[in-house]
């Protein structure tokens, strides 16, 4: 999924001479590899199907690549900045723009940066916002970004992408979404945290709705909290994985599934249910649920 690949453009069109200060601003923009989620490959140290494959694992990574790729589409965004001379100079702002979006006739765009100091005259946080707008009308913010730190590589920040505002305007692709999807990051120590907040729509990304959350730690080791549609069983599957840096590792998998389902009981570990053809089970009836729940 991609939103128009204007802003892109346009600011790959007015390239020119970045000044130290010019640098100081642009370093408190993530690139998209400080933002991906690492999956290990798995481990090679023991035969992982003799009690079956590890499905849950493999749709952690397929999870985490679909992430790696949203994550990529957002901060493209941003990224092209990197590579232009600001419009507007003053002493704790940038701005790029308004320029005309040549994909899509009467929309204009525009980049905004802007940075706080401590006492100590020191910057302390960093705040950008791309906006487009159809004149007369106002700009809406497209992407907005807030950062903590002096550089992204190690510092706390968020992205959030509008793509309520950019379907409002008439520069979305049909395949977008119509509600923000969020990013949040801190990578100032161990572990590196990543989020990816979903849980404002159905859909995104070829992701379901979910807060999916990464943390890696120095020496290899992590743990990922994900879900994904179990199409067998008509539940949706939440779980946290925990791995070590050779890729092997434990989950703790939760089934969520629709009331009007019916199942009544089950206790499962593990035939992760289908009605618990995959051995071992339980099923009814703990006295029929849910009472105190």
């Amino acid at each position: 999924m991609r939103l128009g690949s204007s802003p892109v453009l346009l600011l790959l069109c007015a390239c020119g001479n970045l000044s130290n200060e010019d640098v100081a601003f642009l370093e408190a923009i993530p690139q998209k590899q400080q933002l991906h989620v690492a999956i290990p490959q798995g481990s090679t140290s023991q035969n992982l199907c003799t009690n079956g494959a590890a499905d849950v694992y493999a749709s952690a990574k397929s999870t985490g690549t679909s992430i790696n790729a949203g994550v990529d589409d957002i901060v493209a965004l941003v990224d092209a900045i990197r590579k232009v001379t600001p419009t507007t100079r003053d002493v704790d702002s940038r701005t790029w723009g308004p320029f005309p979006d040549k994909d899509h006739a009467g929309v204009f765009i525009q980049v905004v940066m802007s940075r706080e100091l401590d006492a100590s005259r020191t910057p302390w946080r960093f705040i950008y916002t791309i906006s487009a707008a159809r004149p007369p009308g106002a700009y809406l913010p497209i992407l907005e970004g807030e950062f903590f730190g002096a550089q992204a590589s190690n510092g706390i920040g968020r992205i959030t992408l509008h793509f309520e505002n950019s379907t409002a305007l008439g520069i979305n692709k049909p395949t977008d979404p119509t509600f923000p999807a969020r990013i949040f990051y801190d990578l100032s120590g161990d572990p590196r945290t990543i989020s990816l907040d979903l849980t404002a729509g159905v859909n995104a990304f070829g992701l379901i709705s979910f807060d999916y959350s990464w943390a890696g730690y120095a020496d290899g080791h992590g743990q990922f909290d994900y879900a994904f549609p179990d199409a067998k069983s008509g539940c949706t599957d939440e779980v946290t994985t925990f791995f070590n840096a050779q890729g092997a590792g434990r989950d703790v998998f939760r089934a969520r599934c629709d009331a009007g389902g019916c199942l009544t009981f089950v206790d499962d570990p593990f035939g992760f249910t289908p009605a618990c053809l995959g051995l071992p089970c339980i099923l009814g009836t703990l006295a029929q649920c849910p009472a105190g729940i």
